[in-house]
């Protein structure tokens, strides 16, 4: 029994191929939030924890790990950040910043703000943008150290067994 496969089966595997790299190679643009300083300390979808000093980011498309130039449009002012979780869930937003990233792009007092969004290619990640971005992220991790929330556990009240008097 041999296997055949069909001609346009490949011509559709190559063209989704190509779409999808397509997807990721584009600038986009459209409207950003960014994550609160309260939900320091949950995991994000890449498995590491979220940590507001940092500059990170959540987008549907674009692989783990991948780092973004994202532009606030109104005001022109450029930020750095890694791709480490999933989201934004809200249809209408294209990418959540970290709380650092959200202040330095000037997010914080009105939430939402429209960006472009441009992926770092490997000619743009020379030696000296990587180091630096990964020395401003560990400075300021010095600066602000990192503390999980742990939720403490309610303690249930004993209820007492005493035993009823019969009369």
């Amino acid at each position: 029994m041999t296997l055949q496969i069909k001609p346009y089966f490949l011509f559709v595997l190559l063209f989704m191929g190509v779409f999808i790299e397509g997807i990721l190679a584009q600038n986009q643009q459209g409207k950003a939030s960014y994550y609160h300083k309260n939900l320091s300390g949950k995991k994000t979808y890449s498995g590491e924890r979220y940590n507001s000093y940092l500059f990170t980011a959540a987008h549907r498309k674009y692989p783990m790990g991948t780092w973004l130039e994202v532009t606030n449009i109104k005001s022109g002012i450029k930020s750095y950040v890694r791709v480490n979780d999933r989201g934004p869930y809200q249809r209408r937003l294209l990418i959540d910043v970290s709380f650092s990233a959200a202040k330095e792009l000037g997010i914080v007092g009105a939430g939402i703000a429209p960006v472009h969004i441009r992926p770092l290619e490997d000619a743009d990640l020379s030696d000296t943008l990587l180091s630096f971005l990964k020395k401003r992220d560990s400075l300021i991790l010095e600066e602000h150290p990192y503390t999980v929330y742990v939720k403490k556990a309610k303690k249930k009240k004993k209820k007492s067994k005493r035993k009823k008097k019969k009369k």
